[in-house]
């Protein structure tokens, strides 16, 4: 039975990793990297000569024949370009088969951009949401967030410079979120660490480059219930005198400083409540 180690690497700084780690990608005989390129600036600065392999072949599929074909008789090891595997990588491929040809699985813990970024993000550490990169298409966005923006809890996203700004107006338009955190290139030479209000954001990483780690969460309407009536009879009259929905919110949300989703949100009940 061979043994299969889940390797964390650094995320940026090549010393955030752990000596155990080291003495791991020393002693195995093949370590499947993502990109062998950047695996060898790694093992290069802790003089590790273990031969590499990559996880995809030349068709871009994940490299599981040479993997199945390794294992039966050798201890490997799986390293990703940054942090701990698991995270948008087929590390998952690789543990099922080793389960299946019932050899030994064993994580070696290391860096996290998810867990660096949270851990100085100011958001209460008991519970959160982490969904990744989100889907690139609007509407596909919009069900994404959807489905846990109102369980109260802080949400982490990864997100690409290209979609960084385009994003954050997303989520500036559609929920109250009171602060963001942004973090970019994290534990890397050009590390930035934002937190406070979404405009200021879009401004600071306006053309940025490098990863981002967003970390934000929906504020809970603090509204009285006699204020929210009050907005409501006003919604309702607009409604029946046939005032269009959008002038009217845009109207409301200028005059009392709340997002238009509120407004959009309670319009929509009307609308269904009269129809």
């Amino acid at each position: 039975m061979s043994k299969f180690y889940i390797v964390g690497s650094p995320i940026g700084n090549l010393e955030d990793i752990t000596k155990r780690a080291i003495d791991i990608l020393t002693c195995v005989d093949l370590i499947f990297t993502e990109d062998t390129r950047v695996s060898k600036k790694l093992l290069s600065k802790y003089n590790i000569s273990t031969k590499t392999a990559p996880i995809y072949n030349k068709e871009q599929k994940v490299n599981l024949n040479q993997f199945k074909y390794a294992i039966e008789k050798h201890d490997v090891a799986f390293l990703t370009d940054a942090g701990t595997p698991g995270i948008s990588d087929p590390v998952a491929q690789f543990v099922t088969i080793s389960f299946q040809e019932q050899h030994e699985i064993i994580p070696i813990p290391g860096a996290s951009s998810l867990t660096s970024a949270f851990s100085v993000s100011g958001f209460d550490s008991k519970n959160f949401i982490f969904l990744g990169f989100p889907p690139k298409s609007k509407i596909q966005f919009q069900k994404y967030i959807n489905e846990y923006i109102d369980l109260n809890l802080p949400i982490i996203l990864f997100e690409s410079p290209k979609r960084l700004v385009s994003t954050l107006k997303f989520l500036r338009d559609e929920f109250v979120i009171q602060n963001i955190f942004v973090g970019k290139e994290m534990t890397k030479l050009y590390e930035k660490i934002f937190v406070g209000n979404i405009e200021r954001a879009i401004e600071l990483f306006n053309n940025a480059k490098g990863e981002f780690v967003i970390i934000f969460k929906k504020e809970v309407n603090k509204l009285s219930k006699s204020t929210i009536n009050q907005y409501d009879k006003i919604l309702s009259k607009g409604y029946i005198e046939g005032i269009k929905g959008k002038e009217l919110i845009a109207l409301l949300s200028e005059l009392t400083g709340e997002n238009k989703k509120f407004f959009y949100n309670r319009w929509l009940e009307i609308k269904n409540k009269n129809e």
